[in-house]
């Protein structure tokens, strides 16, 4: 079988990422809440997302142009923000809680969902999420494109300090979260996402 050799100083940006992106999968998704200057709560996904220790996180927020995302600024002002793990009950919510909004507009207002006061952190966190994570800034870093001639991403490290976790997702006697009730969902290439449809493969060692 032929094999293609594609060197990305060849390609243009948009090849490289849709290359990448739609191999790298799935990933998961942090469904964040975070405080605008206002006081409100901001509410979006991001895909760039991923677990780097038992209580670290890591979150990038690409960049559009200069402009960087409202979700890295409330986290780089506030220090903290609450993220939600995605169920397939929530996947229309999630996909409106991406629409673009002018800055300091809450997207949770295009929604039915609900807010719940979180236990060590001043963001509340959403109600219908069946785990949440609240986290907060341990380390943040820019990060430059390919060609190293602009800001590409705002890089975060966040520690998590504290969990709601509903109860039938979580084995609390055996300290097992029950992936297959839980049903996550995660991102594939362009606009797909996917769900757990088996039961998960046991690891033999």
């Amino acid at each position: 079988m032929a094999k293609l050799k594609i060197d990305f100083d060849t390609i243009d940006e948009t090849s490289r990422m849709k290359l990448v992106k739609g191999s790298i999968i799935p990933r998961p998704i942090a469904w964040i809440t975070s405080l605008n200057e206002n006081g409100s709560i901001n509410l979006a996904p991001f895909s760039y997302f991923n677990v780097i220790s038992p209580t670290l996180v890591i979150v990038s927020f690409q960049r559009n142009g200069e402009q960087q995302k409202d979700t890295f600024l409330n986290i780089f002002r506030e220090k903290e923000a609450v993220i939600h793990v995605v169920d397939e009950t929530l996947i229309s919510a999630m996909d409106i809680s991406s629409t673009p909004l002018e800055r300091n507009k809450s997207e949770l207002e295009l929604t039915d969902l609900n807010l719940s006061p979180s236990m060590k952190v001043k963001t509340p966190g959403i109600k219908e999420a069946l785990i949440r994570f609240e986290v907060v800034l341990e380390e943040s870093l820019t990060l430059k494109d390919y060609d190293k001639n602009k800001e590409e991403a705002d890089l975060v490290i966040l520690r998590v300090i504290g969990s709601v976790v509903d109860e039938t997702v979580y084995d609390s006697k055996n300290g097992y979260v029950l992936s297959e009730i839980l049903r996550p969902v995660a991102r594939l290439g362009g606009t797909d996402y996917a769900g757990i449809q088996d039961l998960p493969f046991k690891r033999k060692f």
